[in-house]
């Protein structure tokens, strides 16, 4: 499935953001035999969004520390607060922008993290690491249109027996 949707505004890509979580939260409930994280990749240019849809994210999630871009860090864990953990209990989030190759991420323990289905994992620059992501990760590509707006394209991989019309 693809959506494209234009933000006109930070506001409004963090309010993007909210209903994304709204919907993953859903999509992991028709999910729940799962057997890895929830990865979604977050692709675009400098300043096409990224991260302020990840300030978006940390908000509707009540996370109390700010979401920055762990660009130097590469990778950063927020626990999520109880009334999540039905769906998950830990959020990273990662910044593969520095990354010079895979076995930095590797030795980060990225391999183990992604088999754990209690994870929500959002990667910035995604696709520097495409290799190591799984084949049913969703994508979201941030294009810069003009100062003020973004358009944000959602491509979110269901099988149809995830929906089938039992559910």
């Amino acid at each position: 499935m693809e959506i494209s949707i234009i933000s006109e505004s930070p506001k409004e890509t963090r309010i993007l953001a909210a209903f994304l979580t709204q919907a993953i939260l859903n999509y992991h409930y028709y999910c729940l035999n799962k057997k890895n994280a929830l990865i979604i990749s977050l692709e675009g240019d400098l300043g096409a969004g990224k991260t302020e849809f990840m300030k978006g994210i940390a908000e509707s999630l009540k996370l109390k520390n700010d979401v920055l871009s762990p660009t130097f860090l590469i990778m950063k864990k927020f626990d999520l607060p109880e009334k999540y953990h039905n769906n998950f209990s830990c959020l990273w989030h990662l910044d593969c922008y520095r990354l010079k190759n895979l076995k930095e991420l590797k030795s980060l323990g990225f391999e183990d993290i992604i088999k754990d289905k209690k994870n929500l994992i959002f990667i910035e620059w995604g696709q520097k690491i495409k290799k190591l992501l799984p084949a049913k990760s969703w994508v979201i590509k941030f294009k810069i249109l003009d100062k003020n707006h973004r358009l944000l394209t959602f491509k979110i991989p269901i099988a149809k027996k995830e929906f089938s019309e039992s559910n």
